[in-house]
């Protein structure tokens, strides 16, 4: 999953998406100008990568909303968590679903089934429905189900729960050493969730000392394949968080981050905004026999 330098095509960025054929490409700010010319890019973009390619976007509601002044309102997550209202949460995610589905959106990065703790980044505290493992996980499936209903994929992140991390791992690496038993209550949003339907499972760059101490989760085999596959019977699609994170760029250069990702189990490798990385990435993964690596499976 790649992004794109801004509101237009250019001949490099056609090149890189016809070489590429990436499986999603996701859209951010800086590529909106007008609902039609974002219309039109999607559309462009859906032609060169290929049929195989899905239009994706942050859509999480709050102050994680893309092109806030051209959709319909979308208040934060915490907001709909406070208010203990499943059904306005439902109605809401399909409005927006609807609106995105619109201009051309197939899959919406979100909702954030983190749980809050005492420790959670301040950051995290309007992203996510609250500190309650059964409240984060109904309000998670009524923004699972609104969504579907307006005919836009969703995306459960970031696993495996980020509510204890006390820093942000788009600047440099945390570590979560919370007990096995009690990271159970932040994996309960993630299993219900899955049986909710959801579509994808994001991965965090976090490092979680109980499950696996050796490095990020997004480059565990045992969290990744081992925990979310075989215990956990997800078998949909799973993303990387964005590999160009502090916490992944501090540690791992971008060969080394996408191809160690890969082999832990993730299906979708998220490179959202430098040209250069996305091109050294796509020649990794290609050199181990990966043309076009990251291609749902069927």
């Amino acid at each position: 999953m790649i992004g794109l330098p801004g509101p237009e095509l250019t001949r490099d960025d056609e090149a890189r998406l016809d070489r590429i054929r990436p499986a999603s490409v996701i859209l951010f700010t800086r590529n909106f100008r007008s609902v039609a010319q974002i219309k039109s890019l999607i559309r462009r973009t859906k032609e060169i990568a290929g049929p195989q390619c899905r239009l994706a976007i942050d859509h999480e509601g709050g102050r994680v909303v893309r092109f806030p002044d051209a959709l319909p309102p979308f208040p934060a997550p915490r907001l709909f968590g406070e208010a203990r209202d499943p059904e306005k949460m439902r109605q809401a995610a399909k409005t927006a679903a609807c609106a995105l589905k619109d201009w051309g959106f197939d899959l919406n990065l979100a909702p954030v089934v983190d749980v809050l703790t005492p420790t959670s980044h301040p950051r995290m505290v309007d992203r996510c429905f609250g500190p309650d493992p059964d409240l984060v996980s109904e309000m998670a499936e009524a923004f699972i189900r609104g969504m579907r209903e307006g005919g836009i994929q969703t995306c459960a992140k970031h696993f495996p729960g980020v509510g204890p991390a006390e820093l942000d791992p788009h600047e440099t690496g945390p570590k979560v050493t919370v007990t096995r038993q009690e990271q159970e209550k932040f994996l309960l949003p993630f299993r219900r969730a899955i049986s909710a339907g959801v579509d994808t499972v994001m991965i965090s760059h976090i490092v979680y000392t109980n499950l696996d101490p050796s490095g990020p989760a997004t480059l565990s085999k045992k969290i990744i394949t081992d925990l979310l596959k075989a215990e956990m019977g997800f078998d949909r699609e799973i993303l990387s968080d964005d590999l160009e994170m502090g916490a992944i760029q501090e540690a791992y250069g971008i060969e080394e981050a996408v191809t160690r990702a890969r082999d832990a189990g993730c299906s979708i490798l998220l490179v959202c905004k430098e040209p250069d990385l996305q091109d050294r990435a796509w020649r990794a993964l290609a050199g181990r026999g990966h043309p076009h690596p990251d291609p749902f499976p069927p």
